[in-house]
């Protein structure tokens, strides 16, 4: 298996697959001090994560067309204008990519418009011999899904990220959301949706990345966090007076998040989350723990989150190409309570 990075930013920076920053968008610098309702809101464009198969492509829009074609009845060639005058709908999404670890930041939250695809394939007219969907993009990624899943009524083609066009690094004019996958199910600067008459093994998939790619269980923290700068060399763990309200999210496939549980002794003893904001399987779960411990000292905060199909995450998961689903951890120092 070959990393999946051959380019990736994250917060307007290069990283690696290996890599496991924590995700500190500066929308949160100042996280301790705000609301908790900030939590798990939007991350802003130019923060949010880029994973690419290879560099972004320049589409022009008008020129540009999407076309659904192979084993349909009436095969499409739409333009953006005439995509822009269909229904749009406004979808909140929380897009991960499959490398993510646990409290990684190759995961971000945005309001997406677009338009639903299912009537557009409805429209075609796929015939019954159709077995799987491919879908193009114009950076000459591919990458397929069986047509069951293709004709998801969730599934929908985003042309605006956040109030604004889809900005080039993440897929303009158009892309693909299949909700409840890792992101390279989902492609952007979509071209084409073919359908075939047998399964398509895509780029990444033929280099043992999962082939289904459902999200698994996974969960972070917001807050508190590492201190950044020269301070965050010198003491890495950050320092809070007790108590303290431990804040982070979760995320799932389909089957959404049942529940999350925090350990303060290192996964000895857990103690149920309070879940802040749970009201879609397809947008994280903010969660918030209140810790009140009795002396001061250095604490192992650890997170275990489990899914509507009764699926919590274990200690480890090493990544084998279906994504990663271990309980993060991270250390604080309570220096008075």
């Amino acid at each position: 298996m070959i990393t999946r990075r051959r380019f990736v930013i994250v917060a307007s920076s290069a990283i690696a697959l290996s890599q496991t920053l924590r995700w500190r968008p500066a929308a949160l610098a100042q996280e301790i001090a705000r609301p908790l309702a900030r939590f798990g809101g939007l991350t802003p464009n130019d923060e949010f994560y880029v994973t690419s198969y290879a560099r972004t492509p320049t589409v022009n829009p008008a020129t540009y067309a999407l076309k659904i074609s192979g084993l349909v009845r009436n095969p499409l060639t739409l333009t953006m204008t005439e995509i822009k005058q269909m229904p749009a709908v406004s979808e909140t999404l929380t897009l991960e990519c499959i490398s993510n670890p646990p409290d990684g930041d190759a995961i971000g939250n945005a309001e997406w418009v677009g338009i639903k695809l299912k009537p557009l394939l409805e429209k075609a007219g796929v015939t019954p011999k159709a077995v799987f969907a491919v879908m193009h993009a114009a950076d000459g990624y591919a990458t397929g899904v069986p047509t069951a899943e293709i004709m998801r009524d969730e599934n929908f083609l985003p042309y605006q990220m956040n109030g604004v066009p889809l900005p080039p690094q993440h897929g303009f004019p158009l892309r693909i959301f299949i909700p409840g996958k890792y992101g390279m199910k989902q492609p952007k600067w979509l071209t084409e949706i073919s359908f075939v008459d047998r399964e398509f093994v895509g780029y990444w998939e033929q280099r043992g990345w999962s082939q289904s790619a459902w999200r698994k269980i996974n969960s972070g923290f917001f807050a508190p966090r590492q201190p950044g700068g020269v301070l965050g060399l010198i003491s890495p763990a950050p320092r809070v007076k007790a108590p303290v309200d431990i804040i982070g999210w979760a995320l799932a496939g389909p089957s959404g998040v049942r529940r999350v549980e925090v350990s303060t002794d290192g996964g000895k003893v857990f103690n149920t989350a309070e879940l802040l904001d749970n009201h879609s399987p397809y947008v994280w779960t903010v969660w918030r723990y209140h810790f009140a411990p009795e002396r001061a000292g250095r604490y192992e905060i650890r997170v275990r989150a489990t899914d509507g199909n009764g699926v919590a995450q274990p200690p480890a998961d090493s990544q084998t190409g279906s994504g990663r689903s271990g309980q993060p951890s991270e250390e604080i120092i309570i220096s008075q309570v």
